[in-house]
């Protein structure tokens, strides 16, 4: 894989051109985004993206253009359910890089029936916090996690960036401990140099593994309140405003999930978390289910109550027609009575 960078100066031509709007033949569908709803149409898409951007910055936002080379085609004919991986791969390359991707907005379309596959990653400047993001040497970051991520699954990469990554880690191999250096080959005076420094890191890597525990197991929590949030609000606003399920499962939509039920009757919903798609069952999420239930009886006892006033309907009209042909009867039957008693007065 490599990897390009490009400033974006216009939010919307940058987003219309990466989602290939005017040239569908390309794909264009967003495969993996942050903060933005995967589902939704393009328009409330690039709204999120002009929301999010801070408007004082010159430079809304840089275009990551992530392409396989020719070299790698047959690996990905083969084998194109592994193109997933290849791009987390790549995003968590980048992370390790310290590219802060969790925290800022960004999106991802991929580009199909081209020369090669590709993907376009429109990354704002703007933090969700409203601070800028350090785009500091953001080309070569990019770059060095294509390689990387190329590396790993032996895909194709650019032999220069192999060559500076081994003179760097030559370089800083005293920094870095015995895992690195071996892999560069230095000498074994060099190693048990570096043993020590090595065995001091241990205690720190543990402590700082479980506050990225903690941080991650934080994280799950306030994302699962959030969506509990959401969806409540959701059902709240529908049955305050007399609406059934469609309205429900739209206003879900807006908000990037997608809702459903499983084979035993339980209520889902289905969320991207930036990497995938997961599903979550609302009653595991503390969403109070009496207020779906209670959208859905509603909406049912309203469609009764249509069929009714429907039967109703036709009843009363029926009961009209027979009622005015009973008067029309009566009305014939009158005129027949009548019409015999003037002949008879006629003929004396």
């Amino acid at each position: 894989m490599l990897a390009t960078v490009s400033q974006t100066n216009s939010l919307r031509g940058s987003f219309y051109y990466d989602r290939a709007l005017n040239q569908q033949d390309k794909g264009g569908h967003v495969v993996a985004c942050n903060g933005i709803p995967q589902y939704a149409p393009a328009a409330l898409q690039l709204a999120f993206l002009q929301a999010y951007c801070n408007q004082k910055y010159q430079v809304k936002a840089y275009n990551i253009v992530l392409s396989h080379s020719s070299v790698d085609k047959a690996l990905l004919d083969a084998r194109p359910q592994m193109k997933s991986k290849y791009v987390n791969d790549f995003l968590t390359e980048c992370k390790k890089l310290g590219m802060d991707l969790d925290n800022v907005p960004w999106v991802m379309m991929e580009h199909t029936n081209t020369d090669c596959d590709h993907y376009h990653i429109i990354v704002l400047t703007s933090k969700f916090d409203g601070t800028r993001l350090d785009t500091a040497f953001i080309g070569k970051k990019a770059a060095k996690a294509a390689y990387f991520a190329s590396k790993k699954n032996n895909l194709h990469y650019a032999i220069g960036l192999q060559k500076r990554e081994e003179s760097r880690q030559r370089h800083l191999a005293e920094k870095y401990g015995l895992e690195v250096t071996q892999s560069v080959g230095l000498s074994d005076a060099q190693l048990a140099k570096l043993k020590k420094v090595e065995k001091e890191n241990v205690a720190a890597d543990k402590r700082a593994k479980l506050t990225r525990q903690e941080r991650s197991i934080a994280e799950a929590h306030e994302r699962r309140d959030k969506i509990k949030s959401l969806i409540e609000r959701a059902a709240k606003s529908t049955l305050l405003k007399g609406r059934g399920m469609d309205y429900f499962t739209t206003a879900l939509e807006l908000d990037g999930m997608k809702y459903a039920e499983d084979d035993k009757g339980n209520y889902t919903v289905t969320v991207n978390n930036g990497k995938r798609d997961v599903t979550y069952k609302l009653a595991r999420l503390g969403v109070a289910i009496s207020l779906v239930d209670t959208i859905k009886a509603k909406e049912k006892l309203r469609e009764e109550q249509r069929k009714q006033e429907e039967a109703d309907r036709k009843a009363e009209e029926a009961r009209k027609a027979e009622e005015a042909a009973r008067k029309k009867e009566e009305e014939q039957k009158k005129q027949e009575d009548e019409n015999p008693k003037r002949g008879m007065r006629f003929r004396r």
